[in-house]
């Protein structure tokens, strides 16, 4: 895979800086990205997908706003969303928003990102906060939920470590899944054998594994991130599934893995509220 620079944008600087936490460790990372399954819809051709991740490890929780540019209308919120987490796809109409993020513990304060995103029709995009918390920046990419057949399995590489500028991710059997994959970029999609996979990575000195099994007939990104003991970790999430339902404009939505129990309660809880008042 070859990394594509995503739209990055440097967050606006807070009036009050969030405290900084200790990086997670590594089994707590891996059991928040990708948590619900979101509910696959029919969507209308003018609609597209969106979905946000916190991926900064020493930020704390933070409240997430979008908000319509024109009007301010405010569209969804999350509430105390933490480092790894990434949300389900929402469906929006196509326009652009105002995406936001603030302390959870200083709901009025200045947000510590603050960027403008854009839905376009039949498209999903990604949307995070990645960097350390003194730097904070935000990157767009989008999203090619096009499912690969079956036996095969499509997957692209986002490397949000901050241990590494690059990195590099071989499997057990010498294939290349990513090279030199710098920092805050999305790699392109491969598309590869559905089955069992042996993943080591390595770069800025650190190191790290993970063993993945991907279904035949999906598509996943796999998250680079740091772990407790400043090495590298990978945590996959799955976007597009063979259970999903294919809404209008080709584009099929998926949700992640699965996640310990008081992060996904908690998580699932905040999802439940924000989405609760959609559109009304």
């Amino acid at each position: 895979m070859n990394a594509a620079a995503p739209r990055t944008t440097t967050a606006r600087t807070p009036r009050r800086r969030i405290a900084v936490v200790g990086a997670l460790a590594a089994t707590l990372v891996a059991a928040t990205v990708g948590l619900a399954a979101p509910q696959a819809a029919s969507a209308a051709p003018a609609d597209g997908w969106l979905r946000v991740g916190h991926l900064s490890p020493d930020t704390k929780g933070v409240d997430v706003e979008l908000s319509s540019l024109a009007g301010g209308k405010k569209v969804f919120e999350l509430d105390d969303v933490t480092y790894g987490q990434v949300s389900p796809y929402q469906e929006l109409p196509t326009g652009t928003y105002v995406l936001s993020m603030r302390a959870s513990d200083a709901p009025d304060s200045t947000p510590v990102v603050s960027t403008d995103v854009t839905v376009q029709a039949g498209n999903a995009s990604t949307v995070v906060a990645y960097g350390k918390n003194s730097s904070l920046k935000t990157a767009a990419y989008t999203d090619d939920l096009q499912q690969p057949g079956d036996g095969k399995a499509k997957l692209r590489l986002v490397q949000a470590a901050t241990t590494a500028k690059k990195v590099d991710v071989t499997a057990s059997d010498g294939t290349q899944v990513a090279s030199d994959a710098a920092f805050g970029t999305a790699s392109q999609y491969a598309t590869v054998a559905a089955g069992k996979w042996d993943l080591d990575i390595a770069g800025g000195g650190q190191t790290g594994s993970a063993d993945l099994d991907l279904a035949g007939n999906t598509v996943s990104t796999l998250f680079v991130l740091d772990n407790s003991k400043g090495d590298l970790t990978i945590v996959p999430v799955t976007d597009a599934a063979a259970t999903a339902a294919t809404p209008s404009g080709g584009v099929q939505t998926g949700g992640g893995g699965t996640a310990a129990d008081r992060g996904t309660t908690d998580f699932l809880h905040a999802i439940v509220r924000a989405f609760r008042g959609l559109f009304h």
